[in-house]
């Protein structure tokens, strides 16, 4: 199921509409994965004291740092990043692959306030991780698995928030909270894949509108209780 939904996700990236949205997301990629490199490789700086004194290797040496730090933070900040698009790029999906559906309406839950909170908290977690880095097979275990649970849900919360409530989303992630880890934890290792990476989010937007739509298209009550709705 998972590699099917991650097969259709890769072919939506081609579907008309989609190259001018990836390309906004590839603008809005590069502009903020060189600030946050920019931002980091100044904080390295001044904790290996890069004074202009010291010469061109420990400024190198701090922007390496920086540049490196920054490539496995900002997949974190792809909820930020895609939230922007994501309601359109699922509009292109649904049009494409479910056309029976209705346009979707409120509540659309999720929020701008809500996906920053989740990427601060997660690079928080992330950060306190990287003294994981002495001993590289935990650390690579920890972080595709940890980011692999976080992004997957997050994903999923902008996808469900379009169309059920915080409730009946609650009941559906609960349902597929191993598919829902395994498409996270794929969208986690493509964005550490380079040229892969630029797509990862749409590929996380798609996967996640086919997972949703799988789910939500089995008779209700197989998935809701009673009470719920």
């Amino acid at each position: 199921m998972i590699v099917e939904i991650l097969a259709k996700a890769l072919r939506n990236l081609f579907l008309p509409g989609i190259l001018k949205l990836f390309l906004l997301c590839l603008l809005a990629y590069v502009i903020g994965w060189g600030a946050l490199a920019w931002g980091l490789s100044g904080l390295v700086g001044l904790y290996i004291g890069t004074a202009s004194t010291q010469g061109f290797m420990m400024h190198l040496v701090a922007s390496m740092g920086g540049v490196v730090v920054a490539w496995f933070l900002f997949p974190l900040l792809y909820p930020i990043l895609i939230s922007f698009f994501d309601d359109q790029i699922a509009n292109i999906i649904e049009r494409e692959d479910y056309p029976h559906l209705k346009p979707p309406e409120p509540p659309f839950w999720p929020t701008v306030m809500h996906d920053i909170t989740f990427s601060i908290k997660a690079i928080v977690l992330n950060i306190l991780c990287l003294a994981l880095w002495l001993i590289p097979p935990v650390y690579i275990v920890v972080y595709y698995g940890m980011n692999g649970y976080l992004l997957g849900m997050q994903f999923f919360r902008m996808i469900a928030g379009r169309r059920v409530s915080v409730a009946e989303a609650n009941v559906l992630k609960k349902k597929a909270h191993y598919s829902i880890l395994m498409i996270g934890v794929s969208i986690s290792f493509f964005s550490t894949v380079p040229f892969l990476n630029l797509a990862a989010p749409l590929i996380g937007i798609a996967a996640m509108v086919h997972l949703f739509q799988s789910l939500h298209d089995q008779p209700q009550q197989d998935i809701f209780p009673p009470g719920v709705s």
